[in-house]
């Protein structure tokens, strides 16, 4: 195992992926450093070939004389008309249009030709009637600079590969640490939510005993907390299974079982439809069954619902949009609404813990919408926010798709059903 202690499913796909990030990091500043160490040398190299070539040719128009043989390199002297040549020269020497263009003062003419394949240095110079021209080949230069750039061309590939192993390596070890603490708080909520489930259980019994004991006769405000405090107890026992499941499907996704989504999203719609008022809410729906636990998704569904209607004025519109996507392969379950919207900029911020928004203006985000992209990730899916101030947001969770061959529970809404909530009073689901 990479990460120490065995981490959960979605935990160990981020951990892993977090390595990978922090190892191509590692490379590409390597590769960076490599490349600007590689070009400064090149670059280097070059400079000082081409000083050597100058203080070579220089030295030759200086000194030398046309019958010395200096290997690739060429002296030709043309005085009165009379031209002094080496005895084998390169086609197409002496260069007659630097001899032409030479200044009388003794001034240099530098130039570079291209002559049967090969790039020659060419400086002239003139000294009152005396033409003096010296040819350099730069063909060995060129092939010690193609060598070093292969040469470094290598090594960074080298190092490229051995600072992603390295990368590897120490994304592996920086990474352990955060597994580790991972298990551990997993194994810590499930430890806790199981030793709190048999007193929950308990003062949940209690209260309803105490709400049947001579029921009739206790006083309606007595009853009335009662029934409040069985409510609350209730609540707080979800609360707690919904913990230890989660923690079952993270450590052990074989736990997972089939949920009809389209039932789920049905029942949550129907239970906001007291909240609407004269908000017009609308359901289109098609059969779709993932694997995962539905209690999580309930919570999930009714927390975009809550959102949208919370954002959204007495006479907003609200459509709920449940369809198959990537072929057929995902179900896609959208939220949209026209209600106040948010800031483009805020479109990854609306998912954090009570974050700041990043729009001017005191507006802070919640807990919801951060526990709906913890259930859809658990669930192996994705969760993605677009909108814009002033009109409205859509909220859009992609799932996996159950594979073929499921067998539904419960019955689905009919393909393409759509469904009416609101001031209308229509049936839903």
């Amino acid at each position: 195992m990479i990460f120490g202690r065995r981490p959960t499913t979605p935990e160990r796909r981020l951990l892993r992926r977090t390595a990978a990030i922090l190892a191509c990091r590692i490379a590409a500043g390597f590769a960076l450093a490599l490349a600007v160490l590689g070009f400064c040398t090149y670059r280097m190299v070059m400079a000082e070939q081409h000083q050597q070539a100058e203080k070579g040719l220089d030295f030759v128009l200086a000194y030398a004389s046309p019958d010395a043989a200096e290997p690739c390199l060429w002296l030709f002297e043309l005085d009165d008309g009379k031209l002094l040549r080496p005895a084998q020269v390169p086609a197409g020497f002496p260069l007659e249009s630097a001899i032409a263009s030479a200044p009388s003062n003794g001034g240099a003419v530098r130039t570079s030709v291209t002559r049967n394949g090969t790039v020659y240095d060419v400086v002239t110079v003139r000294h009152a009637a005396i033409v003096r021209q010296a040819v350099f080949d730069t063909t060995y230069e060129q092939a010690d600079l193609d060598h070093l750039l292969r040469a470094l061309i290598l090594v960074g590939i080298i190092g490229i590969v051995l600072a992603t192993l390295v990368g590897a390596e120490i994304g592996r070890r920086s990474i352990m640490p955060l597994g580790d603490a991972m298990a551990r708080q997993r194994r810590f909520v499930a430890d806790a939510s199981h030793e709190l489930r048999t007193p929950l259980t308990r003062l949940h019994t209690r209260a309803q005993l105490l709400l049947r004991w001579r029921q009739g006769q206790l006083p309606e405000e007595l009853a009335d907390e009662l029934t409040a405090l069985v409510r609350s107890s209730r609540d707080l026992n979800d609360v707690v299974e919904d913990l230890l499941l989660s923690a079952g499907l993270r450590s052990d996704p074989s736990r997972r079982e089939l949920v009809d989504l389209t039932e789920l999203t049905a029942a949550a719609v129907d239970a906001e439809r007291p909240r609407l008022a004269s908000r017009s809410l609308t359901l289109i729906s098609s059969p779709a069954t993932v694997c995962g636990a539905a209690s999580p998704l309930r919570r999930m569904i009714a927390t975009l619902l809550d959102n949208a209607i919370s954002h959204t004025d007495s006479t907003g519109r609200i459509q709920v949009t449940l369809r198959p996507a990537d072929r057929g392969g995902s179900i896609e379950l959208e939220v949209a609404d026209n209600g106040t919207g948010f800031d483009p900029a805020d479109s990854e911020r609306i998912f954090e813990r009570f974050a700041q928004s990043g729009h001017s203006g005191p507006r802070r985000f919640g807990l919801g919408l951060a526990l709906a992209r913890e259930i859809a990730t658990d669930h192996g899916g994705t969760i993605r926010a677009v909108g814009c101030l002033g009109s409205g947001a859509t909220i859009t969770v992609r799932l996996p798709r159950a594979p073929d061959g499921a067998i539904r529970s419960g019955k689905p809404a009919p393909h393409g059903t759509a469904v009416e909530a609101g001031r209308q009073e229509r049936p839903v689901g």
